[in-house]
């Protein structure tokens, strides 16, 4: 069974990354069709952008962060 991505207000990374694992169990199993293959593939690589981007907001957050806090310490 395919899982569709949350929504973004209940989306969790942790949960995520889980999702995938779970994913990559199911097309490692070798049970799945190939047709299934390709979108349990297709979700995973959604999930997996999903991911990305919240790293990647939250190194901008924390090089923000950063930055504020050697300006507070110049002074």
């Amino acid at each position: 069974m395919i899982n569709s991505p949350l929504r973004q207000s209940d989306w969790n990374y942790e949960e995520t990354v889980d999702r995938i694992e779970a994913i990559i169990e199911r097309v490692e199993s070798g049970e799945l069709p190939l047709e299934q293959v390709f979108e349990e593939f297709s979700v995973a690589v959604e999930y997996l952008q999903e991911c990305e981007n919240f790293l990647a907001r939250g190194k901008e957050k924390m090089d923000l962060s950063i930055e504020i806090l050697e300006d507070e310490i110049d002074f």
